[in-house]
């Protein structure tokens, strides 16, 4: 069958596909030279000829950050807080949400209003500060993770998507004497599965770029993420050039501050950049279980 385009549908595309691959290069470009100029020597890198293909390769930088244990701490708490705040927050946010849909509950409307109000009016940055601080949280863990557990996002989509699965199933359950625990755990969490993959990736992501509340709550520099770190790194010049001087003090090959950062820059992005590929399915997902009503 052939189709005929009209004249305004093939400017429109032309504009369109010529705006998207300046948007591509604009991210492609900067993230090939950063990585270009993190591979490449001392010397090419003082004389500021790096495009997006390193020049004398070298993995200095790399090597310079790996043996950092101020780094590697950072990474590792990184790691961790990752991995304990997705799942509280996954876990609370479906607890919440199947306890706003369970028809037992008295007031499960004022409820679902109550937390619904707290989506669109909170307490504000200094309000959270005060109440972090005023429990004794601030340079802990604890500051880092408490404020972040409550997602009313996720609980009032958690809520939609288990509102809509047959009560036929979870009737029959609680006939057969299934507990509130049981019904959660054997029945509504392998039905809503798809739906905790879309949100385990979106908070991932979002925690493994947390720095915000690092920088407002953490003192000690042994409790920073790897985004603070880097942040630290690229803003502090004297951070860099300390690690770049260390090499030289211990006779190794000399690291230009630039090396470092940019390797710092990898490290932190490459991660996430090489997980995506594999869950790129889940965000899909979750935009069409928000958009579509079944």
């Amino acid at each position: 069958m052939i189709v005929y385009k009209s004249t305004s549908r093939t400017i429109f595309n032309i504009f369109n596909y010529s705006l998207f691959g300046l948007f591509c290069l604009s991210v492609i470009v900067p993230f090939f030279n950063a990585m270009a100029i993190s591979l490449s020597s001392y010397q090419e890198v003082v004389q500021g000829n790096i495009g997006i293909w390193p020049r004398g390769f070298n993995l200095d930088g790399y090597i310079k950050l790996a043996a950092n244990a101020s780094f590697l701490r950072s990474f590792a708490n990184t790691v961790m807080l990752t991995v304990v705040n997705t799942v509280l927050v996954i876990a609370f946010s479906i607890s919440a949400a199947y306890s706003l849909s369970h028809k037992h509950l008295i007031g499960r409307k004022f409820f679902f209003h109550f937390i619904l109000l707290t989506m669109f009016f909170n307490g504000g940055l200094i309000p959270t500060y005060l109440v972090v601080t005023k429990l004794g949280l601030t340079n802990t863990y604890w500051a880092l993770i408490l404020p972040s557990i409550c997602n009313v996002f996720y609980i009032i989509v958690f809520k939609n998507v288990i509102d809509r699965l047959h009560k036929e199933i979870m009737e029959s359950a609680e006939i057969d004497g299934a507990g509130e625990l049981v019904m959660l755990t054997r029945i509504i969490f392998p039905m809503v599965l798809p739906m905790i993959a879309a949100f385990t990736v979106f908070s991932a992501v979002a925690y493994w770029n947390e720095w915000f509340n690092v920088l407002i709550y953490i003192r000690d520099k042994e409790l920073w993420t790897l985004q603070y770190h880097l942040r630290d790194i690229l803003i502090d010049s004297g951070s860099a050039s300390k690690l770049s001087q260390e090499a030289m003090i211990k006779g190794q090959d000399r690291v230009h501050p630039q090396n470092i950062k940019m390797a710092a820059l990898m490290l932190t992005v490459l991660p996430i950049i090489a997980i995506y590929p594999f869950v790129q399915k889940y965000f899909i997902h979750g935009q069409l279980v928000g958009a579509v009503k079944g």
